[in-house]
């Protein structure tokens, strides 16, 4: 059995923080609030056929709302089933560091800063073991296609100075090993070759390291 949780380490990603309802007799998406550098100010729950790029405000505030002259970007999707908003990702009163933005060439947001760890672990479940990969990134990307099965799959920005942390359990056995920069899947099989419980579950996790793993 198999199961992957994806957990942004960060408390600067709140769900579902200041956001203003339009038009709520329609299937109701979340649309981030973009001004004319890029900057998340907040997030609005609205049908596609109001705030999309094809509805009647054009995605842009109209002249007679808050958010005049903003944009309007798809953040997280209706609710193919319930036709309800699925939440948001915007952090409230945001220091430099919290604040979400979008990069309109990209077409990603993003979140985080040199200065403040936003790093991205996954878990998955193999058999009887637990599998843990911490990947140390400063930054974060996300968007509408990330999100799955009820919840944002970070994808963090990688440098070449971008640690990570694996481990796998056992009962009441645990090994680990830390990395301080990318690494070649040869690499870490290397590292790790003492290491029996890591060696026998590398080929997942390289998968959960995936985005820092070296080609």
């Amino acid at each position: 059995m198999k199961k992957i949780i994806n957990i942004l380490l960060a408390t600067l990603v709140l769900t579902g923080v200041s956001t203003v309802s339009a038009h709520a007799g329609e299937d109701q998406a979340t649309y981030a609030v973009v001004n004319s550098a890029g900057v998340v100010t907040n997030v609005i729950v609205c049908g596609p056929a109001v705030c999309g790029p094809n509805g009647s405000w054009n995605g842009v505030g109209p002249n007679n709302s808050p958010f005049a002259g903003q944009k309007f970007v798809l953040q997280i999707p209706v609710n193919p089933v319930t036709g309800q908003n699925q939440g948001s990702v915007f952090t409230q009163n945001p220091t430099p560091e919290q604040v979400v933005r979008y990069d309109s060439q990209a077409q990603v947001f993003t979140q985080g800063s040199g200065t403040t760890p936003m790093p991205v672990t996954r878990t998955e479940t193999v058999d009887t073991s637990t599998l843990v990969a911490t990947i140390n990134s400063t930054q974060v990307t996300f968007g509408p296609d990330n999100f799955v099965d009820g919840q944002m799959i970070f994808n963090p920005k990688v440098t070449p100075t971008t640690g990570a942390t694996i481990s796998a359990t056992e009962g009441v056995v645990t090994e680990s090993q830390l990395f301080t920069t990318p690494q070649t899947r040869n690499q870490i099989a290397v590292a790790v070759q003492e290491k029996s419980l890591l060696q026998r579950r590398l080929d997942r996790i390289y998968v959960m390291l995936r985005g820092w793993v070296l080609d």
